[in-house]
């Protein structure tokens, strides 16, 4: 089966040109990387959410809550669940699946790296300006 969807990660073109999202998964996340790999390549060959065969959704992901007054209304998160909770949190369009943040959920505290109108502006950024602010995910 080929690639039913493109994954991205967004790369800090305005700070220090980092991947945000490989930097994570090689630092403070570095404990659920391989568990992401795995999830990251059966969502990819697999068919659209809400199709028969579908793994887009839970245990893998969720759609993301509005808490405290954001609104991550169109978001997803991509879990790992345990003592402590790892997310990656993505906007999909189409095909193309746009990695813009990461999160930890231990006990009653839930933080991201970013609010929800800086992930949507890196969504945009994405979109708009491809070459500078992304890169096709790799599994390093």
């Amino acid at each position: 089966m080929g690639s039913e969807f493109t994954f991205y990660d967004y790369i800090d073109a305005d700070g220090g040109g980092d991947n945000v999202i490989k930097s994570w998964l090689n630092g403070e996340g570095e404990l659920a990387k391989g568990h992401f790999m795995m999830i990251i390549g059966q969502l990819e060959g697999s068919p659209p959410p809400r199709s028969e065969d579908s793994v887009w959704g839970k245990p893998y992901t969720k759609r993301m809550e509005n808490k405290k007054g954001e609104n991550w209304e169109g978001f997803i998160e991509l879990r790992k669940k345990g003592s402590i909770q790892y997310r990656l949190i993505a906007k999909m369009q189409g095909r193309s699946v746009f990695l813009v943040a990461c999160g930890i959920h231990k006990g009653q505290n839930y933080k991201t790296d970013v609010s929800p109108q800086t992930a949507l502006k890196r969504v945009d950024q994405m979109i708009n300006d491809p070459v500078k602010y992304r890169r096709e995910h790799e599994d390093n």
